[in-house]
């Protein structure tokens, strides 16, 4: 029996090397997107001129997921999370690949 620290991680590989890769496309190409709809909206609604990269959006997304443990114990959200870290890291690497 595993561990529920490894069913996690182990969760976490399968749905985003899976159904969702495959739903939303490469996590750094999808939350690049999200980074300029971010930015572009901090800038119209707040002025503010952030330049965002696709690691940004994934370690805001994972503080998303850790905000929503506040409210009560679902295991998505901690899946979820370790996901976003792992993601966090892939794209880095691809960031400092295109530099």
């Amino acid at each position: 029996m595993s561990s529920v620290r490894e069913s996690i991680l182990a969760e976490a590989s399968t749905l985003t090397a899976g159904d969702r890769n495959k739903a939303y496309g490469e996590p750094h190409d999808n939350l690049t997107f999200m980074a300029r709809l971010v930015s572009a909206y901090l800038f119209g609604a707040h002025k503010v001129d952030l330049d965002l990269d696709s690691e940004d959006m994934a370690w805001i997304m994972l503080m998303a997921k850790v905000s929503r443990t506040d409210a009560s114990f679902k295991l998505d959200n901690y899946i979820d999370a370790s996901a976003y870290a792992a993601i966090a890291g892939e794209c880095r690497k691809t960031i400092d690949e295109q530099t």
